[in-house]
């Protein structure tokens, strides 16, 4: 009986041993990872600058309250300054049409409105997230309605030869776009818009995210016209990026998406060698194309 009982017992360990890291399994398998954009002050605490910073997170809400306990945690190293108070906390924060809601405890009312400056820019850096309301214990910040977009902060580390953008990539099943985040140093030679589709070319650097475009993809131009931005490709596109239906409507809207970010585009025309050209596949793309968020992955 004691040898019995003893095998038992030994039976029990493994399955539990074996169950927990089953669990772990799977959840790891359920995380993804976003490099997203933190704002904190500079060394010298006279404005706020970018830094980034790799999360893992397991749904959209997720991401937003780990983005946010990134910002009360402050920055690693010395090269830049925390942007709040160590005993501030968050009482709640919330998502819904498109307006993140964050309140934060009593301390908070002593901080700079830079510090504000920093948590709208932060937050409102996804790109379901058109507005940010910042509060303390149900006070606003802001007067008025209290709400801020980041795109209406200017800041002294803003420069002309460098700017964030949103970019499409595929998920890892290619059946959806994710929004992936890029800061890049720009000049004068070339606008903004060949920039994003140069990128979009080049790859995503989130290793969880799948390129679309062939690497191969040759551009003779990428310029805008009353909202309109005209992607002039080499002739080969077609033959380097035609696959199948759906990885085709991808490539469209991962192109159209992220050239729509920019607020002045309103569509997108495609054209080969100066011309327009219907087939690309299974896809008519002689017409213009607006933002589509169906495409969009959604958590």
């Amino acid at each position: 009986m004691r040898k019995s009982h003893i095998i038992t017992v030994i039976i029990l360990v493994v399955l539990a041993v074996a169950t927990s890291l089953l669990t772990l399994t799977e959840k790891e398998e359920t995380q993804s990872v976003m490099n997203t954009a933190l704002y904190f002050f500079s060394s010298d605490k006279s404005t706020i600058v970018e830094t980034e910073k790799e999360i893992s997170y397991e749904s959209r809400e997720d991401l937003f309250q780990k983005t946010a306990q990134e910002l009360l945690k402050g920055p690693s190293g010395k090269k830049y300054n925390p942007i709040m108070d160590k005993g501030i906390k968050i009482n709640s924060l919330s998502y819904k049409d498109r307006v993140m809601s964050i309140d934060f405890s009593e301390e908070y009312k002593k901080e700079t409105i830079l510090t504000t400056y920093a948590v709208v820019k932060t937050m409102s850096q996804f790109s379901d997230v058109e507005k940010v309301l910042v509060t303390s214990e149900g006070m606003n910040i802001i007067p008025g309605d209290g709400m801020l977009s980041g795109e209406e902060i200017n800041l002294e580390s803003d420069d002309d030869c460098s700017t964030g953008m949103n970019l499409y990539y595929a998920n890892k099943e290619k059946d959806k776009l994710v929004r992936e985040y890029r800061k890049i140093n720009i000049d004068d030679t070339q606008p903004v818009e060949r920039y994003i589709v140069n990128e979009l070319i080049k790859g995503p650097k989130n290793e969880n995210n799948q390129g679309l475009l062939s690497t191969e993809t040759g551009v003779i131009s990428v310029e805008t016209t009353d909202g309109t931005c005209y992607v002039n490709f080499k002739k080969d596109f077609i033959s380097k990026n035609t696959s199948s239906s759906n990885i085709e409507a991808l490539i469209v809207y991962s192109l159209v998406n992220s050239l729509t970010e920019r607020e002045h585009i309103k569509n997108v025309q495609f054209l080969i060698e100066g011309k327009k050209t219907e087939q690309f596949g299974n896809m008519d793309i002689s017409r213009l194309y607006y933002r589509d968020d169906t495409y969009i992955e959604t958590y």
